[in-house]
């Protein structure tokens, strides 16, 4: 346990100095939460500004997760940081787990601050389940981390990183319904393969239909799988990134290892299938 505090600590230290955590994680989301509020004219508009709350967080979350965890722990293996954590007897869990907790420890007050924004500026009323709320978007959070430290894990260097992470931050930035509606039967079916479109429906159920956690089973059906997905993706990028870990730049990893960032997908293509057949 004391490792885990110390790497914890250690961990939120080095992240507060990147200029780079700053505008991912505050700067990026809250220029684009005045901007398009500003647009569609949100204030005193409930659901355009609960619209633009979502995308807001949604856009923080994958920032902080491919960007602050994934791009973040290749710089510190090219810098040969990490190396020298290989000579301490830890395994690669605790600075998984350091690497996860930062993130959400960084991110929570920015979900605080948007939301009471959100209240006095555009007059969006306080979420019903506010617990829920937190809850899950700190299932997000977590969840799209571990993508990130999975992509670390099993990327040979810095460029190969940021093409796996485009790769995933794109898609799923212009086609979960985070930033444009889905429409149509095509991109509808799409949707349901993308890991950030559960996240954005989840809020939106929160936050436009009052639904929490423990409201009727009818009503929160959806809330539960969506959380129920972020939940295991969580769990198998802890444990997939924990078995690729490499401590030093000069460890390379076969090609084939890079399909285990399609299994922490497969929570949502199993979802995403099941709606499908089941319509």
């Amino acid at each position: 346990m004391k490792s885990y505090i110390a790497l914890i600590k250690l961990d939120l230290k080095l992240a507060l100095r990147l200029r780079t955590v700053i505008f991912f994680n505050y700067l990026f989301p809250m220029i684009f939460f005045f901007t398009i509020g500003t647009f569609i004219g949100a204030k005193g508009d409930a659901k355009a500004a609960t619209t633009v709350v979502t995308m807001s967080v949604t856009l923080g979350i994958l920032g902080n997760g491919l960007f602050g965890a994934g791009i973040r722990a290749l710089q510190e293996r090219e810098m040969n940081i990490l190396r020298r954590y290989k000579v301490t007897p830890i395994t690669p869990t605790p600075l998984l787990v350091a690497s996860m907790v930062t993130g959400f420890t960084i991110f929570l007050p920015y979900i605080l601050v948007l939301l009471t924004l959100s209240h006095f500026w555009y007059q969006m009323p306080w979420p019903h389940h506010m617990l829920s709320l937190v809850a899950f978007i700190s299932l997000g959070l977590i969840a799209f981390r571990s993508i990130g430290l999975i992509i670390a894990s099993v990327a040979n260097n810095m460029q190969e990183g940021t093409i796996l992470v485009q790769l995933l931050y794109f898609p799923m930035l212009f086609m979960s319904g985070a930033t444009f509606p889905i429409r149509g039967p095509v991109f509808s079916v799409i949707s349901k393969f993308i890991p950030a479109s559960y996240l954005v429906k989840g809020m939106q159920s929160i936050m436009l239909n009052g639904t929490g956690f423990f409201s009727a089973w009818h009503d929160s059906q959806e809330l539960w799988q969506a959380a129920g997905a972020l939940l295991l993706t969580m769990a198998v990028g802890l444990t997939v990134g924990g078995k690729l870990f490499r401590w030093e730049k000069e460890e390379k990893i076969k090609g084939t290892a890079k399909l285990w960032v399609l299994a922490v997908m497969l929570p949502f293509a199993v979802i995403g299938l099941w709606q499908i057949l089941g319509k």
